[in-house]
């Protein structure tokens, strides 16, 4: 309804403007809707030896827009498969284009023989943008609105290796998916071509098929529509009552460990059967020689309408199977009665072997893949079920907007899990079983706490990002998980019954059409009165997070008065729950935007009151959510000490402990505790202290670490701000005992609106050592800091990065009755680059690293002889130019261990170490073989001698084990850097370990981008 606002008119004025805009052709405020229509007519015969098809397609394309048409775009997807330049292939380059290219050509598929006609006469086609999986048609003449046009062609399909794709065969097992011509959607955007990809869906207009499939006799057929011939309806349902009688001889055969169900010979006859289904927009088909099939019906909620329901799955995998008619009926019926009734006749699911993930939706049928328990089998069959309402009934655009049907689905499939085995312990069950206090873990908090990791690390990106934008780990991480959280949230802010009342008026006014975001949005705002932008806006748009904390309980006049503060970015509802010990008071809901709410509850009689005790709500944090009357400033929760690690418990003070062990050259063999709260998901303040007694030294020394996590919202993906405390002891010349601490903080750039091809980091580091002495007297002072900045940048099979770094450091020594005097000070700039190179033999993935390094001494001023700090060196860093104490040695003063960085010669020699500077290049291949830990360097090196700049080399070969452990054997070099095997070898191999699991362990973005 149209409400237009006038201000000052008198009323005549106002009805005349009022029926100009409502009657004048040219003028309308809002579009009405409207989509094209595609009606399908298709003939196809299987040729299982040689996988292939030979087909005829006949398509209606009828134009309902508004608009006149001069072209069509055609979706040709098995082109997809045909090399490794396609976008399919160049969507995880490291992985799919090397796939594709190394398959054998009969492996590959593709599309051919086309040859289009519109209205009976003979089109030419060609290639869009590039991508062999569009067809560009120049119509003969204008297709006006309210036309139809006729477009036909014989097409033939090579049919891909399964282990490709989604379309594909293993053996003579088929997966016919995404396989014939189809035109692209047309709507108010205009076109909507789209190459192929795996992230990333579909968008197809909907209409109706008959097709018709000729395939040896023995074949079982599980498709998209209604099967039309009488014999294969007898066929398959006589087959589905001996699957019946011989159910449990298959299962317990399935329980032998036996080899796969092997083919049977294909028939010599042929058959074709004929499918037809209105209200569709794809059209798939799967067929095994080797099916088993179980048939059931599921009543439908209020109609009482029966639906058939069949499962087709290959012998070998019945222990799970026996189940799945079960599965598909309780899918089948809580997404009816959630969303509206199923429209079509069967719903069919069947056991394949797709490389794409656990299952793949199509109308009516849904093909799975293998599934480790019968756990797993329901929640794959039921969410591929339930993929039959969002992307089947309701048809959005799953590419650009896949939140539409991924994630609501989920939403469906977590209420589903939740409403048919309420107190389960899904998350607790997968993880270990439920140790380590992982105990009380649902099927809800695995999105919960998979969506929390992910944006603690700064590594998450909007609900409202295109399908092809999303990072891998993003894609089932924000767009299914935290999609499903958030409308589990609003569910329960408007209520079951509310909320099932507007998902049903979303199905009955979008069902067989293509809805927007803003039509779902406009629809729950409409029925609800209420302004829904935090939902809408802020959680669908943006990385902007949830956290309230309450602030106080007291009692008024009108009754217990609850103050909250929101302290994230998401101005949503907030829900209340009013404790008396462990019974349940009330419940009340905070509406967006107020910081108050009124109990009825009785304040002598409240305990302790909680924000969202059901974790519906998905917080960043939940450590200050509960007020409790008797606790410490009423918000103390009790500690509780956990072994090695846990999740944080919301009405807990969770410390985790671990007991340790480690060594060095100094303090010996050295036992301890760990106290830490890295549980799951990670906290934004974590902490670990780690005091150890050394053995050797008969010194308490150890290690601490604190962090907070900052998320800012735009710009900065990340911001840490910390700080670390180390403390062991030195004998040297002069035994002592080092105290260090060192703040930093550390910033991520990027945009997480889409996938960055590129990784900015920025750090700035500071550094207050003491040096004791054993009576504790202080004997040296240092202080420093350090600015680095990193920019690391992907291309397809390459990437490069460069690092500019600047150092201040001084030194000052206490010298009994002078006090400290000045001695040291050093200014240092550095600048490393690297470029990769990444290749593939087979299926190993290797990689040839070019690094380049120069670092020079602005100013330095020595006195003392502790000079290691002030010196640039060639073979990387020793314990005594770790001025940051950002790693871990047996023996700082040793020359052996080498870690990563400098000049990086892998070499324990001093040569070319100096107080003004040094330039290197060095390269490192790791090697095509098996496993990947060996690899081939060389270096180079420059630096200033006494009267020229001298050259040095170093080769050798390494056994590595990625960035943490390195043995490298140098095999030649230079002779200005010393014979290699006149004196002992052993000493020549540079040992590398670097392993900080306080300032790296920390960093586990790099698992999500």
């Amino acid at each position: 309804m149209l409400q237009p606002i006038f201000f000052v008119m008198n009323q005549s004025f106002t009805l005349l403007i009022f029926l100009f805009l409502v009657f004048n052709p040219n003028h309308s405020f809002t579009q009405e809707y409207w989509q094209q229509e595609v009606n399908y007519r298709m003939d196809v015969r299987l040729d299982d030896e040689n996988h292939m098809l030979d087909a005829f397609q006949e398509f209606e394309y009828i134009n309902h827009s508004p608009d006149t048409l001069n072209e069509l775009y055609i979706h040709l997807w098995p082109n997809a498969y045909s090399n490794g330049e396609t976008a399919l292939a160049g969507q995880i380059s490291d992985l799919w284009r090397a796939k594709i290219d190394e398959i054998s050509s009969p492996e590959r598929g593709y599309i051919d023989s086309l040859s289009f006609q519109l209205d009976g006469v003979s089109v030419n086609h060609s290639i869009h943008n590039g991508n062999v999986d569009i067809a560009y048609i120049k119509l003969l003449k204008p297709l006006l609105p309210g036309d139809s046009i006729i477009i036909s062609t014989p097409f033939r399909v090579k049919i891909p290796s399964g282990s490709i794709s989604r379309l594909g065969h293993i053996g003579q097992s088929y997966q016919i998916t995404q396989w014939y011509p189809k035109p692209a959607v047309y709507d108010k955007n205009g076109w909507n071509p789209m190459p192929y990809l795996n992230q990333g869906e579909f968008y197809s207009e909907f209409g109706s098929f008959d097709v018709s499939i000729t395939i040896p006799e023995n074949y079982v057929v599980g498709s998209t529509g209604d099967l039309q011939n009488a014999s294969e309806i007898e066929f398959m349902n006589d087959l589905a009552k001996r699957t019946e009688n011989d159910l449990m001889t298959l299962v317990s055969k399935s329980n032998d460990g036996r080899a796969n169900t092997p083919f049977p010979p294909s028939s010599d006859k042929f058959k074709t059967i004929r499918y037809k289904q209105d209200r569709v927009h794809d059209f798939a088909w799967f067929a095994d020689k080797r099916y088993a099939v179980l048939k059931g019906e599921v009543e439908l909620p209020g109609t009482r309408k029966m639906v058939d329901t069949w499962a087709l799955f290959v012998p070998q995998n019945a222990k799970y199977w026996q189940y799945a008619i079960e599965y598909l009926n309780d899918g089948t019926y809580y997404y009816s009665l959630w969303n509206g009734n199923y429209p079509y006749s069967h719903v069919t699911a069947v056991d394949g072997t797709i490389s794409a993930g656990g299952g793949m939706e199509y109308p009516n049928v849904t093909v799975i893949g293998n599934a480790s328990s019968k756990e797993e089998l329901e929640i794959v069959i039921v969410h591929e079920v339930g993929h039959n309402w969002f992307y089947g009934i309701i048809g959005s655009n799953e590419r650009v907007h896949g939140w539409m049907d991924e994630g609501i689905n989920t939403l469906n499939e977590v209420r589903y899990i939740q409403t048919k085995y309420p107190g389960n312990t899904r998350l607790s069950d997968m993880v270990l079983n439920g140790r380590f206090h992982l105990n009380d873990l649902d099927y809800h908090d695995m999105g919960d706490l998979t969506y929390r990791f992910a944006h603690t690390t700064g590594y998450d990106q909007p609900i409202e990002t295109d399908s092809k934008e999303f990072s891998s780990a993003n894609y089932g991480i924000i767009m299914y998980q935290k999609t499903g959280l958030v409308f589990y949230y609003l569910k329960d802010y408007l209520g079951d019954i509310e909320f099932d009342r507007i998902m049903h008026i979303y199905y009955d006014q979008w069902k067989f059409k293509h809805p927007q975001p803003e039509d779902l949005r406009a629809l729950f705002e409409s029925e609800t009165g209420k302004n829904l932008s935090w939902f809408f806006e802020d959680l669908i748009q943006t990385t902007n997070h949830i956290d309230f904390k309450i602030l106080d309980v007291s009692e008024t006049e009108k009754g217990s008065l609850v103050k909250i503060k929101n302290i994230g970015q998401v101005n949503g509802p907030v829900e209340l729950n009013v404790f008396n010990d462990s019974m349940l008071m009330e419940s009340i809901w905070i509406e967006p935007g107020e910081t108050e709410g009124f109990l009825q509850s009785n304040f002598s009689q409240i305990t302790h009151v909680v924000i969202d005790d059901g974790r519906d709500i998905p917080e960043i944090s939940r450590k200050n959510n509960t007020w409790r009357k008797k606790a410490l400033f009423h918000k103390i929760e009790p500690l509780k000490f956990e072994f090695a690690t846990g999740d944080h418990e919301a009405d807990r003070s969770n410390i985790f402990w671990t007991p340790t062990i480690a060594g060095n050259a100094y303090d010996g063999f050295m036992f301890g505790t760990a106290f830490h709260n890295l549980g799951i998901p990670l906290q934004r303040f974590q902490y670990l202290v780690a005091p150890h007694f050394g053995l050797k030294s008969k010194s308490l020394v150890g290690i601490a670490e604190a962090l907070y996590v900052v998320l800012p919202k735009n710009k900065i993906k990340q911001l840490k701000i910390g700080s670390s405390l180390k403390s062991f002891t030195n004998p040297g010349v002069f035994p002592t005992r080092f105290i260090g601490f060192s703040p930093y903080l550390k910033m991520i750039f990027g945009d997480r609106s889409k996938k960055n091809t590129f990784f900015s980091y920025a750090e700035l580091k500071g550094i207050l050592q003491g040096d004791y002495t054993p009576d504790m007297a202080l004997d040296q002072t240092h202080r420093g800091i350090k600015a680095k900045y990193l920019f690391t940048k992907e291309f397809k099979n390459t990437s490069f990065s460069v690092s500019p770094t600047l150092t201040y450091y001084e030194q000052f020594m206490n010298i009994d009755g002078f006090g400290f005097v000045d001695f040291d000070r050093m200014f240092r700039a550095e600048l490393n680059a690297s470029y990769n190179i990444k290749f593939r033999l087979g299926d190993m993935k290797r990689y040839l690293k070019f690094s380049g390094y120069f670092g020079k001494n602005l100013f330095t001023k020595l006195t003392t002889f502790d000079s290691d700090h002030q010196f640039l060196s060639m073979s990387g860093v020793q314990g005594g130019r770790d001025l940051f104490l950002e790693q871990y040695y047996f023996e700082r003063g040793g020359v052996q261990q080498q870690m990563d960085g400098m000049g990086n010669f892998y070499s324990t020699s001093a040569v070319g170490t100096n107080r003004n500077w040094i330039a290197s290049l060095t390269s490192y291949l790791a090697l095509p073989i098996k496993p990947n830990v060996f690899g081939l360097f060389y270096n180079q090196g420059f630096y200033p001698g006494f009267e020229k700049v001298e050259y040095m080399y170093n080769a050798g070969a390494a056994f590595i084990i990625g960035d943490i452990f390195g043995l490298y054997f140098p095999l030649v070099r230079s002779s200005n850097m010393g014979k290699l095997y006149t004196d002992n070898y052993l000493k020549e191999i540079r040992l590398t370990l670097q392993f900080n699991i306080v300032a790296n362990g920390f960093n586990l973005g790099k698992f999500i981008n």
